[in-house]
């Protein structure tokens, strides 16, 4: 599954699980560009570990649910590497509340950063991909909440949702352009696991999660990261409007 000469764009990608999704690629042969809201500490982290992966990299500051912003982060992007293959969506907003005191405004910016902020950076990204006429990989990140319910999750879960249908309706439209678009579904995730540091045993599952995980061991932002770096390559060439869980089987398991 070697990406050797690839150009990734991953959002979010600061710390947690888009760091593990930049690492993974970076892994792969991959250049990685870098995007977050905030460029700090974390971010120069990141950009330290997939540089020692010995891969090109740079860091790209926008909000994503600013098309100005999306605009000169990918003509940037583009400018930097030489064209896109691949764009990872990523960025994560969450504030819960219950359905009678969710606000206008958390309701306005959970869908702005969760899903509007991932059809602009698909849109101008598909365009390039387009444009460059060897077509591409877009995989957005969603989560469970996509299709099981929560309490205090409607609006995160309701953006989770609109991501698996944005993804196979760019996958319908953008495959006789050679532009695949699939979405992973991440569960429970070990965020503090240290890239390339070995698995979680069963035993640090913590006791109330084990009934919602039959797999024996939260997912890590590795994970997640292997499975994009999957479903970016030609092993998926075939694989378009895929929904992909890396839940540990939680889904599966009817549990609520």
């Amino acid at each position: 599954m070697t990406l050797k000469g690839m150009n990734a764009l991953v959002t979010g990608a600061r710390r947690s699980i888009g760091r593990g999704i930049a690492l993974a690629l970076a892994e792969a042969g991959c250049n990685v560009g870098v995007n977050d809201i905030e460029r700090n500490g974390q971010a120069e982290e990141t950009l330290r570990l997939v540089r020692a992966k010995g891969v090109d990299t740079e860091f790209y500051h926008a909000d994503i649910s600013d098309r100005d912003h999306v605009d000169a982060m990918i003509r940037a992007f583009v400018e930097r590497f030489g064209g896109i293959d691949v764009l990872v969506n990523n960025p994560y907003f969450a504030r819960h509340a219950p359905f009678l005191e969710i606000t206008e405004e958390l309701w306005d910016r959970t869908i702005d950063v969760c899903l509007k902020g991932y059809f602009l950076c698909s849109q101008r990204a598909a365009r390039e991909m387009v444009k460059q006429g060897r077509g591409g990989a877009i995989v957005s990140i969603s989560s469970v909440h996509a299709e099981r319910v929560w309490p205090t999750d409607t609006a995160y879960g309701v953006a989770k949702a609109g991501i698996l249908r944005l993804t196979r309706s760019m996958a319908v439209e953008l495959g006789r352009y050679g532009v695949r678009c699939n979405a992973i579904m991440p569960g429970y995730v070990d965020t503090d696991h240290v890239f390339g540091a070995p698995f979680p045993s069963p035993d640090a599952l913590p006791e109330g999660l084990r009934p919602f995980i039959p797999a024996g061991r939260q997912a890590t932002p590795e994970d997640v990261g292997r499975a994009v770096v999957f479903l970016a390559s030609p092993a998926a060439a075939n694989i378009t409007g895929a929904v992909l869980p890396v839940d540990g089987a939680l889904l599966a398991t009817g549990v609520p």
